[in-house]
């Protein structure tokens, strides 16, 4: 029998970061995760969050606002997205503002890292009266065995230092990590001139 490599197989019990990060929307409009415009998967999602960064710039039809990458794993138990795969996600606005209040909760209790978020979607008005939906992130203990070793696997995975880099999402974005809520004003302020 020939065997063939183009494309390599993925590890076994381990996590696996593909040449470019899974990119999995998450579709504020519908409410729901999804792969594309038209390709919806679920309206939830339990997920082991890796990694985040924050940016400043232009995301699909979205210009010129703060976004938060979100690099991650889903649990499991998920059966829409590839398991001990790396994906990546952007938020932004309430959404971003939201989750940030979660982990300065979640932070009094020890790495909210080391348990699982469940995203899901909550429905809005804005000041015209029209719907729309943002992620709001809820998040739990890891209970049984299998999500236990998940845990072990992430952090085997980390110890490495991966690349997490996802230069499709952020080719109009600038990353604001590290700047000073001046320096991330100026920048603005020069962008809307």
């Amino acid at each position: 029998m020939t065997a063939i490599t183009v494309f390599g197989t993925k590890p076994q019990d381990a996590i696996f970061l593909p040449p470019q990060p899974f990119a999995v929307r998450l579709n504020c409009q519908a409410g729901q995760v999804a792969l594309s415009e038209d390709e919806f998967l679920s309206t939830s999602l339990e997920i082991s969050i890796i990694k985040v960064a924050r940016y400043f710039g232009d995301l699909g039809k979205t210009k010129q606002v703060e976004w938060l990458q979100i690099f991650f794993v889903v649990s499991p138990t998920c059966k829409v997205l590839p398991a001990n795969t790396v994906c990546v996600s952007y938020i932004k606005t309430r959404s971003l503002s939201q989750f940030a209040q979660t982990i300065t909760r979640l932070m009094e209790n020890g790495e909210p890292a080391e348990g699982i978020f469940i995203l899901s979607f909550q429905s809005h008005q804005n000041t015209q009266g029209q719907p729309y939906k943002s992620v709001k992130f809820d998040w739990r203990e890891r209970k049984t065995a299998v999500e236990k070793k998940q845990l072990e696997l992430i952090a085997a995975f980390m110890q490495n230092q991966p690349a997490l880099a996802d230069t499709n999402g952020t080719r109009d974005m600038v990353c604001i990590d590290g700047m000073t809520v001046t320096e991330v004003q100026q920048m603005v302020s020069a962008v809307k001139e």
